[in-house]
């Protein structure tokens, strides 16, 4: 048994003062204030009056690519020391940020990591990954400067070589249940072109209404959700009435679709970040041209009361593993919300992105204990949870991963 005494502990539920949290095996048994119950003398303490307890950060769209690569094309390294490396080191980056739980949003490494962690073989975050995402002929998920034949074999020479190509309903129907019977976590899907493509553009829907309502139907048998990329009207119009559960990105929503996905309970994981670093790393990229209206479209998606969660699209190289707290940056700065309603987007939301809210995302007991103490207030500046040194305590699962006490 562990127990955790803080000054402060912060999450959707508000705030509590000289918590007191007590763990037995994976789970939150308790949490009071101090002298609210006894404290068994067996329990491990953690003492850190002067710090804030959370719930560990949650990032619903992520890549293991185990590469330093940060562009499109061939990666450098075997497959084999991509999957090591993803598997020991970019996992080992986000424990080390507070960053306990991610959903690897597509390719061929997601899965090994995740069973890597399950089997014990390494230790981080709780990983849920959806294989290898689905896409047209053509789309977001096809390289289109390699051989085509390479890209359906899905040869692990690159991004977007990891996608499976299907095309028409029945084989839409085959390539969903070859996902599930590899055992993913949920199904990913492009319904819409790439963010900074010119050859599938952004605004091309990507698949039919029949196709995708035949990638969510059988997803949802097996009781699996779907997320989807896309960006513009007429995808996301598509995908809504497809029976998607998730959106990813979305920041060309109109009025229209936002309020589609409204009466359908979509939930939306914008991936600011990325085109921030776009923006500011490569202002030519077509990228940049989404960058006019990132922010203003993102607080009309918060505004419409839809549910967002954090995503930063990190890949690795110029975009790494463990810097998902930007998004929370970019929450605050330039979408205008508060320090506690981004950290809500950034804990609570994220567990009910991946349907574990029951489970995950606040401290409350019979709730996994995902947890991390921090040195400075995250309520006076939310940027303190980007640096590494602030994050003292990171608990995965019942299990210390990180201790700097």
């Amino acid at each position: 048994m562990k127990a955790i005494l803080a000054g402060n502990l912060i999450d959707a539920n508000g705030i509590i003062d000289n918590p007191v949290v007590l763990i037995k095996d994976n789970m939150i048994k308790k949490v009071g204030q101090k002298g609210d119950f006894k404290i068994p003398d067996e329990a491990e303490l953690y003492e850190a009056p002067d710090m804030f307890l959370m719930p560990g950060l949650i990032d619903c769209h992520v890549h293991f690519t185990g590469s330093d690569e940060s562009k499109p094309g061939l990666l450098k390294g075997s497959f084999e020391s991509r999957l090591i490396n993803a598997a020991v080191n970019q996992t080992r980056q986000l424990i080390e940020h507070g960053i306990t739980s991610v959903m690897d949003t597509g390719g061929l490494i997601g899965l090994y990591v995740r069973d890597a962690l399950k089997e014990g073989y390494v230790k981080g975050p709780r990983v849920m990954a959806a294989g290898r995402y689905l896409s047209p002929t053509g789309g977001h998920g096809d390289n289109q400067s390699m051989p085509l034949e390479w890209v359906k074999e899905g040869r692990p020479f690159g991004w977007g070589m990891d996608g499976r190509l299907a095309d028409g309903v029945p084989e839409c129907l085959a390539a969903t249940r070859e996902q599930l019977r590899a055992k993913v976590d949920f199904i990913k899907i492009c319904t819409g072109g790439g963010g900074g493509s010119t050859v599938d553009p952004a605004w091309i829907p990507e698949y039919t209404l029949d196709e995708i309502k035949a990638i969510t139907g059988v997803a949802h048998d097996w009781g699996r959700k779907v997320m989807a990329h896309c960006y513009y009207p007429e995808s996301i119009r598509r995908t809504v009435l497809g029976g998607v559960d998730i959106v990813t990105h979305g920041n060309m929503a109109d009025d229209a679709s936002i309020k589609l996905m409204k009466e359908n309970g979509t939930q939306v994981v914008p991936t600011m970040a990325v085109y921030e670093r776009i923006h500011r790393l490569r202002p030519d990229n077509p990228a940049s041209d989404m960058y006019e209206t990132l922010f203003k479209n993102i607080r009309r998606l918060y505004d419409a009361g839809l549910t967002l969660a954090v995503g930063t699209d990190t890949m690795g190289g110029i975009f790494p593993f463990g810097d998902s707290a930007e998004e929370l940056i970019l929450y605050v700065e330039k979408v205008g919300l508060s320090p506690m309603e981004a950290i809500i987007i950034g804990t609570l939301n994220g567990a009910k992105v991946m349907g574990l809210e029951e489970r995950l995302g606040t401290v409350e007991a019979n709730k996994y204990a995902d947890l991390i103490l921090v040195k400075r207030d995250p309520l006076e500046n939310v940027a303190s949870l980007r640096d590494e040194e602030n994050i003292k305590l990171v608990i995965v699962d019942g299990e210390v991963l990180k201790n700097s006490l």
